[in-house]
């Protein structure tokens, strides 16, 4: 039986994909260990944001850098950096279904999906930066630049998070 062979872009993406889902995923499963049952209830103050940081620092960061500096071609670099952010936060969603309590009214979601749409904002920070801000748009430097890019944008919705709470 001949071996399943996927494309390098694909190859790579996947790679970075499984990497920040296991991220994600551990990270939210390692903060209901001392919870008891119900939603998750995130704590006030900057605490709230150091508590999202590593899902969302995987999932936003990871998910656009890796594909980048592996790729040859730019097209590779956008397309394994989509569909590892896709696959990644496809995962987190489904095998991180806890809820998360958002504010005082009982307002809850579930923690994938808000690590999800909180790195969703970096990771496309961070892919339209190393294409646009390096002149090939691939390869190490362009990997370098949008991990940088995508690290400061997430510091940043963390920082809000951590505000608005």
């Amino acid at each position: 039986m001949p071996r399943l062979r996927f494309t390098p872009w694909l190859r790579r993406g996947l790679e970075a994909a499984v990497v920040a889902a296991i991220v994600a995923i551990g990270s939210l499963a390692g903060d209901r260990l001392s919870a008891g049952g119900g939603p998750y209830v995130l704590p006030d103050g900057p605490i709230s944001g150091l508590v999202l940081a590593p899902a969302v620092l995987a999932l936003g960061v990871l998910t656009c850098a890796y594909p980048i500096a592996m790729a040859a071609t730019r097209t590779d670099a956008v397309l394994g950096a989509a569909a590892a952010f896709l696959v990644a936060a496809d995962l987190t969603i489904v095998f991180a279904a806890d809820r998360i309590l958002l504010g005082s009214a009982n307002d809850q979601m579930a923690g994938g999906l808000l690590v999800a749409l909180l790195a969703l904002g970096p990771a496309v920070m961070g892919l339209l930066g190393g294409q646009i801000l390096t002149s090939l748009g691939f390869g190490r430097r362009a990997g370098a630049v949008a991990a940088i890019l995508a690290a400061i944008v997430a510091a940043g919705v963390l920082e809000i998070i951590a505000v608005a709470r």
